[in-house]
Formats: structure tokens, C-alpha cells, sequence
């Protein structure tokens, strides 16, 4: 099976093989690509509305997989049992939707061994939440779109303490710095890019908000961690 770039990072960072939930399958990709290239004993497929689930069972059947994908219709963790599995992956939804998910079943997501998560917006205020809610970040990637727009950031992460006393480094994406990850440059840039967008915006109506002062240090400090690179 062909995977996007996307998908394939999101494979990348798992530590396989392991008994997974992909929780949002929509089309089953990454549990077929598992079950045709990995030793996983137990793959899970979920998706809380009828069509996608009804996709991925199609997609399943075709791929000559349904002895080791089990589709199961429902919502977010709420498909599975505690200790099930020992990895869920919830990619592809905002960074919003990813927290209400694991708060939702907060128990179970601290039962788990990793979670891999890849959010397609709020990477950053994700980062915050679950270092607030005892979980560590034990990887990150950076990946291109496919159409090239964006940079996606790939996360895995475990329940447990960290210890990070820099909520600047901890919106960045500390393991991505410490990596020294690939595309982490073009990323950076693109941050930069956006938060001198939103400067711009702010000053046409009020040119001596706080806000404006916040972003230029953050610019400054970012441009720190360039240098360091």
C-alpha cells in the first residue's frame, strides 16, 4: 500500500511492534499498512460516523486483511476496553479535538504505553495541555504535506512527568529542537512568518498592544534557537 508522507511518518514514530487503536481511521491506511508490514498482534480500526467506518471496512475487506483489522463503529476511546491495546494513534483532527478525546477517557489514555498523535492545527497549545495533564513527549517529527502547503508535526508521547521548565521551548516542540529535526529550520521560518502576520494585523488598529510586544520576543528567541542549530 501506498501511504502519503503523512501517514508514513506517522508509522515512523511508532515503536512496533505493539498491539494499536487508530482511533479516526477514516480510510484504515495505516491499520492495512500494519497488518501487510508489521508483527502487531492486535489492530484495531475506529470511526465515530457510520460512513467513514462503513469505508474502512470496504478497505479492509479489499486489502485481504480482515483477520487482523478489527473496524469497530463509536466514539473517540470510547471503543475500547482498558488495557486492549497498547498504543492508540488519533491523527488528523485539530489539536481541540485530539485533547477532548483523551480527556473524554482520561483513565484508559493513562493505561496506554504511547500514544501517537498528529494534529493538523494546535500542535502547540496540545504540547501545553498534555505536559499539564501528566503525559512526556518522548518524540516528535516534522513532515510536508502533500500539496507542500504545511508542515505537520508528528508527536508520541506516554503517560508521565516532564520536567520542562520553558513554556517557549515546550511551544516550539522541545524534542524537535533537541533532534535537531529535519525540516525544523523551514518550520521555524514558517512560525516566524505567521506570528510577523499576525503583528501586522494587530497593529493596523492598535499599534502599542501588548500582544505586539509579546510576539517580537518571541521572534527574538526563536531566532536564538536558530542560531543554536
Amino acid at each position: 500500500m501506498n501511504l502519503s508522507a503523512r501517514l508514513k511518518k506517522i508509522i515512523e514514530i511508532l515503536d512496533l511492534p505493539t498491539t494499536v487503536a487508530d482511533i479516526g481511521t477514516d480510510h484504515a491506511y495505516i491499520p492495512i499498512y500494519l497488518a501487510q508490514n508489521s508483527e502487531c498482534s492486535a489492530i484495531i480500526a475506529s470511526d465515530a460516523k457510520k460512513q467513514p467506518y462503513q469505508v474502512a471496512v470496504e478497505h479492509v475487506q479489499r486489502a485481504e486483511v480482515s483477520k487482523r483489522v478489527e473496524i469497530r463503529l463509536g466514539s473517540g476511546l470510547s471503543v475500547l476496553k482498558e488495557e486492549e491495546v497498547e498504543t492508540v494513534i488519533i491523527a488528523g483532527m485539530g489539536g481541540p479535538t485530539i485533547k477532548e478525546i483523551i480527556a473524554t477517557d482520561y483513565k484508559l489514555a493513562q493505561q496506554l504505553e504511547q500514544i501517537v498523535l498528529q494534529p493538523m492545527a494546535g500542535a502547540a497549545s496540545l504540547r501545553k495541555w498534555l505536559v499539564d495533564n501528566r503525559f512526556k513527549i518522548t518524540d516528535e517529527k516534522l513532515v510536508r504535506g502533500q500539496k507542500a502547503e504545511k508542515i505537520y508535526q508528528v508527536l508520541r508521547v506516554e503517560p508521565g512527568i516532564m520536567d520542562i521548565d520553558d513554556d517557549f521551548l515546550l511551544e516550539l516542540g522541545p524534542k524537535l529542537i533537541e533532534n535537531r529535526e529535519e525540516l525544523l529550520v523551514e518550520y521555524l521560518d514558517e512560525l516566524k512568518e505567521n506570528w510577523k502576520n499576525i503583528m501586522d494585523k494587530i497593529a493596523i488598529n492598535a499599534p502599542q498592544h501588548e500582544k505586539i510586544n509579546e510576539l517580537e520576543h518571541k521572534i527574538d528567541r526563536l531566532e536564538e534557537v536558530k542560531e543554536w542549530l
